[in-house]
């Protein structure tokens, strides 16, 4: 009887320990091939309804889209779909690429004085 319960108390505790873990986080960043505030607002409204996002930011003018989400809702290559569907290049880069490529944007402060929006198929 002792060792039914004892085997009851650690088969709860297991049980605990596995449930309170937390789930992890993840970051994937892309290059893309966006023109302008419209593609930036499409895209950011469609992602931000796929699952297990926490964070998004998506800049036309860098051509960058950063994703934060929960580590099992989804997957890198699940966004891919996702950009592309909406008829976007998403090129998957390093976290550090994406610091590189927003630094290198805001030193050169690009002025978009006359954008041009691509018809997409």
């Amino acid at each position: 009887m002792k060792n039914l319960a004892v085997f009851i108390v650690l088969i709860f505790g297991l049980t605990f320990i596995a449930t309170a873990q937390k789930v992890e986080n993840k970051v994937v960043c892309f290059k893309s091939d966006m023109d302008c505030a419209n593609c930036e607002k499409t895209l950011t409204e469609h992602l931000k309804f796929e699952k297990g996002v926490k964070d998004l930011k998506v800049d036309h003018v860098s051509n960058t889209i950063l994703i934060g989400y929960k580590d099992g809702k989804n997957t890198d290559d699940g966004f891919v779909k996702a950009i592309e569907k909406k008829g976007y290049k998403a090129e998957k880069i390093s976290k550090a690429d994406y610091d590189k490529v927003l630094k290198e944007t805001a030193e050169k402060s690009n002025v978009h004085e006359a954008e041009i929006h691509k018809v997409r198929k």
